[in-house]
């Protein structure tokens, strides 16, 4: 991907690195072609980014956008609002709920992790492909363990379980990989798994 350059007529606009890879890896998975995924450095940055982009040479050509968000500790309704808020800043077309289409032009879909209702994050919905393995059963005892005896400084500030989950699974991996996104790249996540229908439909209406 070229970094602050528009490369392809179809965008995906997601939090960082991460959540880049991953949806590389199910793009290519899914037979889904010319999508220029683009790394936006965090929620945060969304607003700013999303104007940088926007007038960037190359985004009146642009036929197809998507955004993706965590919804992380809030319902995904916060998140989806404060991405349309940024649409209608710039007079874009702007979906009515989640996953729903605005044919445009462009055309406009937006996901928030990790299933456009309640909170959650990319991290969530991957797990959700080990559900009732033995594997989850090990994770989560780790984590109960690890939790119960967590060093008094860090009592305050508890770790992400979600995130916790995705670094030791990677790590229980041959060959091992340090992100979820490269695990998304070696074929760590089963892209076959039912938890992942509506993110691929998403992909679909938007680009295929």
């Amino acid at each position: 991907m070229a970094k602050n350059k528009i490369t392809e007529q179809q965008l995906l606009l997601v939090e960082g690195k991460d959540e880049c890879n991953f949806f590389e890896a199910l793009l290519t998975y899914e037979k889904i072609k010319k999508v220029q995924c683009i790394n936006i450095g965090g929620k945060d940055k969304f607003p700013n980014e999303f104007t940088a982009w926007f007038n960037m040479e190359g985004f009146k050509a642009v036929s197809a956008l998507g955004l993706v968000r965590d919804a992380e500790v809030n319902q995904a309704k916060s998140a989806f609002e404060s991405l349309c808020y940024n649409l209608k800043e710039h007079h874009l077309p702007v979906p009515s709920t989640p996953s729903t289409l605005n044919l445009g032009p462009p055309k406009v879909n937006i996901f928030i992790m990790s299933d456009n209702q309640g909170s959650g994050m990319l991290e969530d919905l991957c797990l959700k492909t080990i559900k009732g393995q033995t594997v989850e059963k090990c994770l989560c005892d780790y984590l109960a363990c690890i939790s119960a005896n967590q060093v008094l400084l860090e009592e305050q500030e508890k770790f992400n379980e979600s995130k916790a989950k995705v670094q030791a699974y990677l790590a229980m991996r041959a060959p091992i990989v340090n992100s979820l996104g490269l695990g998304a790249k070696v074929g760590y996540w089963d892209f076959s798994h039912p938890s992942f229908h509506a993110v691929k439909e998403f992909l679909h209406t938007l680009f295929g």
